[in-house]
């Protein structure tokens, strides 16, 4: 005991000691809101066992929150309250009128510098807070260390928080009075509002963890439970967002219920935890406070089978699991024990006959409050889900346990067999079950699975009834604590509230829906015949008509957890990056929403997939290229035991098209205005050619593709005339708009020595890339071809005539991922960045890139580059990627490093790297400085120039010369006169005007639209000062007082 005690007390210090080190080498300290420091209280009091996790902020928890479920600063907009965030005082004390001019400026100076100090100060306690940190105690930081701290945070870059995310494969949990629900994160544990679906307060975790589980008190509603993979248990007020304890567990809980004791108000937690091989479930009592040598430890049962699932009823009597192919039943012995080291269970298994994907217990109460009779008589009815559809209910399964081991121990002549246990059967969906519930009064089974349908079995009777249309799979399913609402998690990213008496939604809560990827899934990398599909950069645009805030994504229209399987990508997803939330949803194919999404062979139909998408300059233009493939299964009727052949075959059936997009303002949707059927094709096989790349013209109104046929296509709007008529249409004031091809360039087949020529037989490209030049005259079109062996080459095409006026052999794009153009720059991105001096005709630099465990062809798939015409920046994106051992095929952890590069030179700007996660797609702000990354975990971060702290235009002292310093002034200024030189006529009326203007400023301020450019223009909308600054700034500007001038003093 003692051990453990002073382990524990020597763990803390040396994390004392290492932050102390970490502040001394940075210079920067976390300063403390009333500047005092608060040291944490210590128990003395020796742990019981060395199981026993370690409190380590122990708060005291106040009685009168409980029974509140209202969270405090509800906000309305989506975007969650910040209460760290300062808003420093910017307008300043004047002095009196009599005050002379060099005074009030010194007096000025001081006064701004110290709103700046504050605004810092108050920045860092913000970024303290959204990092969840809890240090036990905080440190005043010295003051000869300030001017390190400021250094630091002059870093010439920063990344924001992660936006979006996918949420928990967990139940969504209901507030007492159901009108918030809890949603479960990576990052972070969000409240939504259930009437208006919108955000109403996030609860971070620190950024080294994940969450894993969690789970409201049962004592408190206020409070909820929550397990990271750090190996503690944090408990959260998450109606007003403070952290009130954490304790140390040193294993991972996979799942998380929390009870009440019994004869106790105290919270009993049930863990499972996974334990080098082992999966234990233990019960917890945490405390905080002055009682935190009270917490205790009870291990319950240690398997070796993984558990997939885990239920507690009747404040811990019964304990349900589930396991791959079984399951659990467990009964506490001692009825009238309430400690917990006096918890004893028996627990009871069997066998399924098929695997078990999900359950769900009940407990029949008795009519009234006789308790008693169910204390006496244990019915629990159990229902289970397999992955051939089939739901089993088993009635009273521990009487009925109870029963058959009875019978065999007594040897009676009144056998009672296995086959009491045999369950009912209920069979309605077609592939594995995903979520089964009982309802409150135990009289109707509601389940959901990959058929995107909702079943309610009424049991009684055999009816059910359908709830269709769902748009995705069903992932879990909720029941609200009154049963009048259903929280029904989807596996599109999504959680809608039905009501059960109408089964109408009254609550949508979207994510980010973009294609997700977990380290598990990276495998076979370095296998040459494996193609990995699901790398391929997600499709994504910035819209530029709303202040760069509005992001533009392809997305699936579901993503199962359990299905492996590459999905189809066929809607477009708008997404609020200043709100935080998604704002708006569209399909631009086909898509089997409403129709039948499984063939008569039981396999699902394909969709359509979205594989390009680019915005036009001003926005008023979407193009996107969908492609579909019918699948080998549907091929068999000409199957012929060659796989190059049926290979072919698919090919022939191609389907790819061109969209063109007209933005509806009014309806906030595109409309498809043309679709241009095979935009390349290839003549040899006369079929459709994949379409490698879509960029739009930045200069006007166009866009060009090149593809396998190696064709580069221009396509640009022309008006609809007839007769020299306009022709317009009903609901629009310009005319009707027709999308036609303006110009086809051909690139050569092979490069030869000194000139392109034709080769005897034509060859299709591995991939090829587009690049235009700012001003739309130059359009750079990089070739990789499909052997190793061939460099490949980048043509430069002139835009007026379609002429190829250079083709850059000197750079190796035998793997190319991007290509762009910055200023006299072009910038390649493949197995180096290039930089090449387009007008100098040299190479400028060269950095390789390496990525170890993957084969250079996929090397493209994995690598993103963007570039910023605004501040003349790009970013390059790419992967790190982790193994086990060398000949491992999957990686155990992934991340992604983010470098931003100037062109002159190859010292990168500034570096980040996003953990757990690769880079999915990267663009860079239009019309704005920065890049906006979008990561495999569904989360978007802005990346942007580190905005300077506002420094408000202070006016000129006010003028308070007396009459004798006047009439000096006077007198000098006819002396210069009369010294000067004669001047010509025009230069009196020059100056004539001159003096006007400067009368007629006299009159009122003059605001030059450059001195509201120097307000505003202070980077992107989340790096912004705060509204009361950008106020002060506007109102300094026009309610300053007129400039005293000599000719009006005299």
């Amino acid at each position: 005991m003692v051990d453990a005690n002073g382990a524990a007390q020597l763990k803390r210090k040396r994390e004392g000691a290492e932050a102390q080190r970490k502040k001394a080498k940075t210079g920067k300290s976390k300063p403390v809101a009333n500047g005092t420091v608060t040291p944490s209280k210590k128990s003395s009091a020796a742990l019981e066992q060395k199981s026993t996790p370690t409190p380590i902020v122990t708060p005291e928890v106040k009685s009168d929150r409980k029974d509140k479920s209202t969270p405090k600063n509800v906000q309305t907009n989506g975007t969650p309250p910040n209460p760290a965030t300062g808003t420093p005082s910017s307008s300043q004390t004047k002095d009196k009128a009599q005050a002379k001019a060099r005074k009030a400026a010194k007096q000025a100076a001081p006064a701004v510098k110290g709103s700046v100090e504050q605004n810092d100060e108050t920045e860092d306690v913000a970024s303290a807070k959204s990092e969840g940190a809890t240090e036990t105690q905080v440190l005043a930081a010295p003051k000869d260390k300030e001017p390190k701290r400021k250094g630091r945070q002059s870093d010439p870059w920063s990344i924001s928080a992660p936006q979006g995310g996918w949420f928990l494969p967990q139940d969504p949990v209901f507030s007492p009075d159901e009108k918030y629900l809890l949603l479960g994160k990576l990052r972070a544990l969000d409240v939504y509002a259930v009437d208006t679906s919108l955000l109403v307060r996030s609860l971070p975790l620190s950024s080294s963890s994940v969450a894993l589980a969690y789970a409201l008190s049962s004592t408190n509603r206020d409070l909820v439970y929550v397990a990271s993979s750090a190996g503690n248990i944090s408990l959260w007020n998450w109606t007003d967002g403070s952290k009130l304890g954490r304790w140390e567990f040193g294993s991972n809980a996979k799942h998380l219920v929390v009870v009440e004791q019994p004869s106790v108000a105290r919270d009993l937690v049930f863990t499972h935890e996974e334990v080098k091989d082992k999966h234990i479930v233990s019960v917890h009592a945490l405390y905080t406070g002055e009682e935190a040598s009270k917490t205790e430890v009870k291990q319950i049962l240690q398997n070796s089978r993984p558990i997939t699932g885990m239920q507690v009823l009747l404040q811990g009597k019964l304990v349900v699991l589930s396991t791959a192919n079984s399951m659990i039943v467990g009964k506490r012995q001692k009825r009238n024990k309430t400690a917990l080291q006096e918890f004893e269970y028996t627990f009871r298994e069997f066998e399924m006959s098929r695997r078990v994907t999900t359950f769900h217990a009940f407990v029949p109460m008795p009519d009234g409050n006789d308790k008693a009779l169910a204390e006496v008589h244990d019915h629990l009815d159990l229902a289970v889900g397999d992955d051939e559809g089939a739901i089993h209910l088993f009635d009273d399964v521990i009487t009925k346990f109870v029963a058959v081991e009875r019978s065999l121990k007594e040897k009676s002549e009144k056998k009672v067999g296995l086959e009491s246990l045999a369950p009912r059967r209920l069979h309605w969906h077609r592939s594995a079950v995903r979520s089964l519930k009982w309802s409150l009064d135990g009289n109707y089974l509601i389940s959901g699975g990959d058929e995107t349908v909702i079943n309610i079995w009424q049991l009684a009777t055999g009816e059910q009834q359908h709830l269709p249309h769902l748009t995705a799979a069903i992932e879990s399913i909720a029941i609200s604590p009154s049963g009048a609402s259903y929280g029904v998690t989807l596996a599109n990213n999504s959680v809608i509230v039905l009501s059960t008496s109408e089964l109408s939604a009254k609550t949508n809560i979207v994510g980010i829906q973009t294609r997700r990827i977990s380290a598990g899934k990276l495998h076979r990398l370095t296998d040459p015949h494996h193609t990995a599909n699901y790398l391929e950069p997600v499709p994504m645009d910035v819209y530029p008509n709303n202040n760069n805030n509005h992001l533009i994504f392809v997305t699936p229209s579901t993503q199962p957890r359990h299905g492996g399987a590459t999905r189809s990508e066929p809607y477009v997803q708008t997404f609020d990056i200043a709100n935080q939330r998604p704002v708006a949803r569209q399909a631009l194919t086909r898509n089997n929403a409403t129709d039948p999404n499984v063939g008569p062979d039981g396999r699902p139909i394909p969709e359509p997939s979205v594989n390009l998408l680019r915005i036009s300059h001003d926005g008023a233009w979407l193009a996107t290229v969908d492609e579909w493939i019918p699948p080998a299964a549907d091929l068999t009727y000409i199957e012929e035991g060659v796989p190059e052949f049926n290979a072919e075959e698919r090919i022939l059936r191609r389907e790819v098209y061109l969209k063109i997009w007209r933005r509806d303002e009014q309806n906030a949707q595109w409309i498809l205005d043309a679709r241009i059927d095979a935009p390349h094709f290839i003549e040899g096989l006369s079929a459709h050619a994949r379409v490698f790349d879509l960029i739009s013209n930045p200069s006007g109104d166009g866009f060009a593709t090149v593809g396998e046929d190696r064709v580069v296509r221009i396509w640009k709007p022309k008006t609809r005339m007839v007769d020299g008529v306009v022709v317009r249409g009903a609901d629009r004031m310009q005319g009707l708009v027709n999308w036609t091809l303006d110009r086809a360039v051909k690139l050569p087949n092979k490069l030869e020595v000194d000139e392109a020529s034709e080769a005897s037989q034509e060859t299709i490209p591995r991939t090829s890339r587009l690049a235009f030049s700012v001003d739309g005259s130059v359009l750079a079109v990089g070739v990789s071809w499909a052997s190793n062996d061939d460099p490949g080459v980048i043509h430069i095409i002139d835009t007026e005539d379609g002429s190829i006026r250079r083709s850059i052999t000197e750079v190796d794009v035998t793997v190319l991922s991007g290509l762009t153009i910055l200023g006299r720059h072009l910038i390649i991105l493949g197995s180096a960045v290039v930089v090449w001096d387009m007008i100098m005709d040299r190479l400028v630099y060269s950095i390789p890139i390496t990525i170890p465990g993957v084969r250079v062809a996929t090397h493209s798939q994995m690598l993103r580059l963007a570039v910023n015409e605004e501040d003349g920046t790009f970013a390059v994106s790419t992967p790190r990627l982790v193994k086990k051992q060398p000949e491992d095929e999957k990686f155990t952890k992934i991340a992604a490093k983010v470098s931003v590069y100037s062109p002159n030179s190859s010292k990168p700007l500034w570096h980040c790297t996003i953990r757990e996660a690769v880079v999915m797609g990267l663009v860079a702000a239009k019309s704005g400085r920065g890049f906006i990354a979008l990561d495999s975990s569904s989360n978007i971060r802005t990346i942007s120039p580190t905005v300077a702290t506002l420094k408000l235009p202070s006016p000129p002292p006010e003028s308070t010369l007396d009459p004798t310093a006047q009439a000096m002034e006077v007198v000098e200024e006819e002396e210069d006169e009369e010294e000067a030189e004669p001047r010509s006529t025009s230069d009196l009326q020059l100056a004539e005007s001159e003096e006007l203007l400067r009368t007629a400023e006299n009159d009122k301020p003059v605001v030059r639209p450059e001195q509201l450019q120097q307000v505003f223009d202070s980077g992107p909308s989340h790096a912004l000062p705060p509204i009361r600054d950008l106020f002060n700034a506007v109102v300094g500007l026009y309610g300053r007082k007129p400039r005293a001038t000599a000719a009006s003093a005299a």
